[in-house]
């Protein structure tokens, strides 16, 4: 996409939408990966539908039982690089709160770059800055982390079947 040639507005818009897509698959891949590793085909919806994606169970509660399952995982080797990336996870999903719960404080002559001030829970405000660049950076990075967790998923899921 020519992220350039967009309004501040569009291209706020694209950033903030592409950005949730990934978060989006990233949790889906998370839950699958708890999902392969609890339950058995036979309960595998009804164990998603009424755990993992209960109103109330936030992306970063599936993240933490992601990292604490990771000793009971078959393949150790696999499950060790596991908490790497669901720590990258939660850095991008931290970029990502930014920019869906933020405040645009762009500056007039921002130059194509969007400026959104978050406050964190100690109440000190912080300006994340994106551009096109910047973001085309992120979100191959993005993309190299959704291929990681399912190479990780795939693996897992390989080792709980016994296969």
């Amino acid at each position: 996409m020519e992220y350039r040639r967009l309004s501040k507005e569009d291209f706020d818009a694209i950033v903030t939408g592409e950005l949730t897509h990934y978060a989006i698959w990233f949790e889906d891949q998370i839950v699958a990966i708890l999902a392969d590793h609890f339950a058995t085909d036979a309960v595998r919806s009804d164990f998603v539908r009424l755990f993992l994606r209960r109103d109330g169970l936030t992306f970063q509660d599936k993240i933490e039982i992601a990292r604490a399952a990771v000793p009971s995982f078959k393949n150790r080797g696999v499950a060790a690089t596991l908490p790497a990336l669901l720590t990258r996870v939660e850095t991008f999903k931290s970029f990502r709160n930014a920019f869906a719960h933020g405040i645009d404080e762009t500056p007039e002559n921002a130059g194509g770059a969007i400026h959104v001030e978050v406050v964190n829970r100690a109440g000190k405000a912080k300006v994340v800055v994106v551009t096109p660049d910047s973001h085309e950076a992120m979100l191959e990075s993005a993309e190299r982390l959704l291929s990681q967790l399912k190479e990780v998923r795939d693996a897992l899921s390989v080792a709980s079947s016994g296969a």
